[in-house]
C-alpha cells in the first residue's frame, strides 16, 4: 500500500510529532524531501507540530521553507485563539438562552497538548439539545454567523475562523450500538454549570475511542486521532482503566481499542523503528479523516465479514443488473403475472436508465466499480480491526 518512500516520511513525520508532544530533541532530516514531509504532515493535519519540531533542528529546512513552516505555525496559533474566544462566547450565549450544552473532541483535547495550537481543529464541535437546535441556529444567525449547511447529525454556522457545529447527538443514529449507549448525549455528562455539561475524563476517552472506530470503520482515520489518544492518557495518567474497559466492552470496541493504542503508544512513546503492520500502514495511508472515497467500500466490506466477499461481490453485482420480479413490477407494472418476461425486462431497464437517469447510471457504474475493486487486503484490514458493531 505504501512506497518504501511514503514509508519513510511517514515514519519521519511521526517521530517529529512524538519528540514535540515528549519535549525531546527531534530526529535529524536523513535526506526526506521536505515537501514531502510537509505535504504528509498537512495531509494528517500535524504540520504545526512539525514546524515546532523544525525550531529544534541543528540543520533547519531551507530559507523558503522554514519561513513557511514559521508563518503557518503563526496563523495557526492566530487561529485558535480566535477559535477559543469563540467557543466560550458560543457557550455563554447558550447558557444565556437555557440551552444544555457540552464542548466535544478538539475543544477539550487541546487543552491537553504542551500548546493548544498545536491540536487544530477545523470546526468547534458543541453538543446542544436537538429540540433546541432549530432556535440556537436562528440566535446564532441573528448574531451575523451565516448558515453553512445542515446534516443528520449536526448543523453548522460560521463567521470569520469560527466554524461551528452544533450537535444534536453524539453519534449518527445509524450506529446502532453506539446511538443506544450514549441516547441524547446527556446521558452520561456532569453538570459544570448552569446549562453547561462535561464528560468524565474516563468517559470522554471512551468516546475518543468510539470517534476513532467510526472513522476508522467507514473510510479511516489518521495519525493525530491515535495522537490525541497518547496525548490524553500521559497529561491524565490516573484514568480509571477498569471502567474505560468495561464500557468498551459493552459497545463492541474493547479489542479495537487494545489494538489502536498499542499502535499509538508504539508511535509516539519514543521508540518507533519505522516498521508498519497492516493496521497502521491502513492509518498512514490517507489523511485526517482516512482515505477519501473508501466508505461505499468498507461498508459493505462490514456488512459481510463473516460471509465469502468474493461470493457476495458477485451476488450484489447480479441484483443490481439483474434485479428480482418484485423489484422490476414496482417500476413496470406491466410485468405483474408475466415472470417470463423478465429477461426482456432487465434490458428494457437498462437502457431506460442509461437514457432517462444517466446521472443514476453512472452512480450505478460507479458503485459496482468499486464493490468490484475490492480485494482481500481491504477485507483483512476491517477483519484485523476488532471492531464488532457500531
Amino acid at each position: 500500500m505504501l512506497s518504501a518512500e511514503e514509508r519513510s516520511v511517514a515514519a519521519y513525520v511521526i517521530s517529529l510529532v512524538a519528540a514535540v508532544i515528549n519535549g525531546t530533541n527531534p530526529p535529524e532530516n536523513d535526506g526526506i524531501n521536505w515537501a514531502s514531509i510537509i505535504e504528509f504532515a498537512q495531509r494528517q493535519s500535524v504540520l504545526n507540530i512539525v514546524s515546532y519540531a523544525a525550531e529544534e533542528l541543528e540543520h533547519k529546512p531551507e530559507g523558503k521553507t522554514m519561513t513557511y513552516l514559521r508563518e503557518f505555525r503563526m496563523q495557526k496559533m492566530v487561529v485558535e485563539a480566535q477559535q477559543e474566544l469563540a467557543a466560550s462566547d458560543a457557550c455563554q450565549k447558550l447558557d444565556g438562552m437555557g440551552v444544555r450544552h457540552m464542548l466535544l473532541k478538539g475543544s477539550v483535547m487541546k487543552s491537553l497538548y504542551p500548546s493548544p495550537d498545536m491540536r487544530t481543529m477545523g470546526d468547534i464541535d458543541i453538543l446542544v439539545d436537538a429540540e433546541h437546535c432549530g432556535d440556537v441556529i436562528k440566535a446564532f444567525l441573528a448574531d451575523g454567523f451565516s448558515f453553512v449547511g445542515e446534516g443528520d447529525l449536526h448543523s453548522n454556522v460560521k463567521k470569520g475562523n469560527a466554524y461551528i457545529e452544533f450537535h444534536r447527538s453524539m453519534v449518527d443514529h445509524c450506529h446502532k450500538v453506539l446511538s443506544a449507549y450514549y441516547g441524547n448525549g446527556f446521558r452520561l455528562p456532569k453538570k459544570i454549570g448552569d446549562y453547561e455539561y462535561k464528560l468524565s475524563d474516563e468517559d470522554f476517552y471512551v468516546f475518543l475511542i468510539a470517534h476513532i472506530a467510526k472513522h476508522y470503520r467507514f473510510g479511516g482515520t489518521g495519525i493525530r486521532s491515535l495522537l490525541d489518544l497518547y496525548v490524553y492518557e500521559k497529561a491524565l495518567p490516573e484514568l480509571d482503566f477498569k471502567y474505560i474497559e468495561g464500557e468498551l466492552k459493552k459497545i463492541g470496541l474493547l479489542v479495537f481499542y487494545k489494538k489502536i493504542r498499542a499502535i499509538a503508544f508504539n508511535w509516539y512513546s519514543g521508540s518507533f523503528d519505522g516498521e508498519f503492520d497492516t493496521m497502521s500502514e491502513y492509518i498512514v495511508s490517507g489523511g485526517v479523516y482516512g482515505i477519501e472515497d473508501t466508505a461505499m467500500q468498507n461498508s459493505y466490506i462490514f456488512d459481510h465479514l463473516d460471509e465469502n466477499i468474493r461470493f457476495q461481490k458477485i451476488k450484489t453485482l447480479f441484483k443490481i443488473f439483474f434485479p428480482c420480479y418484485d423489484e422490476l413490477k414496482i417500476r413496470y407494472p406491466s410485468i405483474e403475472g408475466k415472470k417470463f418476461l423478465l429477461p426482456l425486462f432487465w434490458i428494457i431497464r437498462f437502457f431506460d436508465t442509461i437514457f432517462r437517469n444517466p446521472d443514476n447510471a453512472a452512480q450505478r457504474f460507479r458503485d459496482s466499480k468499486k464493490i468490484i475493486d475490492i480485494d482481500d487486503k481491504m477485507v483483512e484490514i476491517q477483519k484485523i480491526s476488532g471492531i464488532e458493531k457500531l
